[in-house]
């Protein structure tokens, strides 16, 4: 009896962690992380079944050429219009700008037509894609800045384990234009990087317009409903399964789901006995402590496992400064504008002389309210409100009051 328990506890954890670990890393290779990819391989049938009924994602596990794609799709019209980038491998894991997507994205589709080729050679044929298309700038090989660009895509392209350097460092590329570096695509894995449900191929331009990306994400399965149609075309069990599915990704994707911000068919849908039922035997199946308020939805990971950024941070001055203006936001009577936050940052800074150096320059405590404001949005724990010819100005939401401390703001050391 003791063994058939501790079986099902071990079930249990392995499958919490498996999910949370796919999570946080979609494209999980045996390269980077083993046991977590082992775990995923010996659970793999299970974790299928899993995010198919809970979530409608699809997860590919391919135990021979060592990764694991979990084709996550976020929920439609998500309140938090906060991007999650790809980011740089090296240095301080900074986010992707526009450039190194488009160079990420032309260094793989020149990488499919090819078994093994240079990093000399990949540039070559990346410039002259660039040249194809008037909308596209031109690579220039000689800027330091585009072959930082470009060592970034290649870099998060080995991260993947699409390409493998089988000679020389990527790295070396940045210094030496004539830097020796031989790579082996592997195609399928290249191909995996994309996870649309619908192939960019089917999605056609009309005329002189460009095409309508929003059609990459429609997923038949819930019928023409999702694709903007009328919604009584979609049967019942079609609607159903939309509502599972959208309330699931947006408690898994999101840091906190608030009621108001629910479609009526998803709030109806969470708020039936099989919906709040399922919700809570997801969040236990995947080992996450559920918060249920009046106001909304809060997932909490323990240990950490799927967390991709925390709140408050340490060392993040951003951070800091995003949790000293909840003391302003949760005290205002009315939202705050954003240049009396602006304000408070820079009486902030002025009585703090050590703090923030790095925003000391013209306009630093301005760009420090703005990327502190940034975090409390991207968190959920404020939200911009502006009407027809108002400035921004930035008001806290109910999960704010969960770092509300009595006192005047600004009082206490960063």
């Amino acid at each position: 009896m003791k063994t058939a328990n501790r079986k099902v506890i071990d079930t249990h954890d392995d499958m919490a962690r498996a999910i949370r670990t796919l999570l946080i890393v979609p494209l999980l290779t045996r390269e980077v992380d083993d046991a977590a990819f082992t775990l995923v391989r010996r659970r793999r049938t299970e974790l299928t079944r899993w995010f198919d009924y809970f979530c409608g994602w699809r997860l590919t596990v391919e135990p021979r050429q060592g990764y694991a794609r979990l084709a996550k799709v976020r929920a439609a019209d998500s309140h938090l219009d906060v991007p999650r980038p790809a980011r740089r491998v090296r240095g301080a894991r900074e986010a992707f700008d526009r450039r190194r997507y488009t160079l990420l994205c032309l260094a793989a589709a020149e990488l499919l037509t090819v078994g093994r080729t240079t990093i000399g050679l990949l540039a070559e044929r990346v410039a002259h894609a660039c040249a194809a298309d008037d909308a596209v700038p031109g690579f220039d090989p000689s800027s330091r800045a585009e072959r930082s660009a470009y060592v970034d895509a290649l870099l998060l392209l080995e991260r993947y384990g699409a390409i493998t350097a089988l000679d020389g460092v990527t790295e070396s590329y940045l210094t030496e234009t004539d830097a020796k570096v031989l790579y082996r695509a592997d195609a399928v894995r290249l191909t995996r990087l994309l996870c649309a449900p619908v192939p960019p191929s089917r999605v056609a331009s009309n005329g002189l317009q460009a095409p309508d990306l929003t059609a990459l994400v429609h997923e038949e399965r819930y019928g023409p409903a999702r694709a903007g149609s009328d919604e009584t075309q979609a049967s019942l069990n079609q609607r159903n399964l939309w509502a599972r599915h959208s309330v699931m990704r947006r408690l898994l994707d999101d840091p906190v789901v608030y009621r108001s911000d629910l479609s009526p068919a998803e709030a109806e849908y969470a708020a039936t006995v099989t919906g709040r039922s399922l919700i809570h035997r997801m969040a236990q199946e995947a080992g996450f402590s559920l918060e249920e308020r009046a106001e909304g939805y809060l997932l909490v990971d323990t240990a950490a496992v799927a967390t991709d950024t925390r709140f408050p941070g340490e060392g993040d001055t951003a951070k800091q400064t995003a949790l000293l203006l909840l003391d302003v936001l949760l005290h205002a009577v009315e939202p705050v504008p954003a240049t009396e936050l602006a304000a408070e940052v820079a009486r902030l800074m002025e009585r703090r002389p050590s703090w923030a150096k790095s925003y000391r320059s013209a306009g630093g405590a301005t760009e420090l309210a703005d990327s502190a404001s940034a975090v409390l949005v991207g968190f959920g724990l404020a939200a911009w409100s502006a009407g027809p010819g108002d400035p921004a100005r930035l008001y806290a939401l109910p999960a704010a009051h969960r770092y509300a401390v009595d006192g005047t703001a600004f009082e206490e050391e960063p």
